[in-house]
């Protein structure tokens, strides 16, 4: 069996729809789209986005650090691959290690010449957890199982039977043991 996950960081594992709702405001959080929820504020959107310091500030998120160390203590070889910013590697690294959260490798960047589902189809994981909907259909398209993180931009009824969405670490306990049924 594979033991290689994909976790996505923002939103999983580090706060970052928080900390842009503090900025901006809770307003229009059903929007996937940040610029979509603030039009007339997409300049300040984008500085705040490309801002490594931006990455540095973020609170931790119990779901996705708890899914990681429980990869890592199961054998499993955890991959962080994120649409953050280019600009926020360096801090990637730090802020992963400064908050103990385990990982074999980390990949970041919207501007990358390789999108995230392709970064994600080449290391062929056995699971993803991620909070964007158009991720976990892609997965789920190359199947690919995806844990999907509830948040308010990514509902929608009937998901694909590859999509598993999760609130709570013991969701994801009980849902990853259905999946593992099924390939046992």
């Amino acid at each position: 069996m594979c033991n290689r996950v994909v976790l996505d960081l923002d939103n999983v594992v580090f706060d970052f729809d928080g900390a842009f709702c503090k900025k901006f405001g809770w307003e229009n959080r059903e929007l996937v789209c940040l610029e979509h929820r603030y039009p007339d504020r997409a300049d300040e959107i984008e500085l705040f986005v490309q801002n490594p310091a931006t990455y540095g500030k973020l609170d931790v998120l119990s779901l996705g650090t708890q899914i990681a160390k429980y990869c890592d203590e199961n054998g499993m070889s955890t991959t962080f691959v994120s649409n953050r910013a280019m600009s926020a590697e360096r801090i990637t690294g730090i802020e992963l290690k400064k908050n103990k959260i385990p990982f074999f490798s980390y990949s970041v960047g919207r501007e990358s010449e390789s999108p995230k589902l392709a970064r994600i189809a080449e290391i062929a994981p056995l699971f993803v957890v991620d909070d964007m909907l158009r991720v976990a259909e892609g997965c789920a398209d190359i199947s690919i199982p995806c844990f999907l993180v509830d948040q308010p931009w990514n509902f929608k009824e009937n998901l694909h039977p590859l999509i598993y969405r999760i609130t709570t670490f013991s969701e994801f306990l009980e849902k990853f043991d259905q999946l593992t049924r099924v390939f046992v």
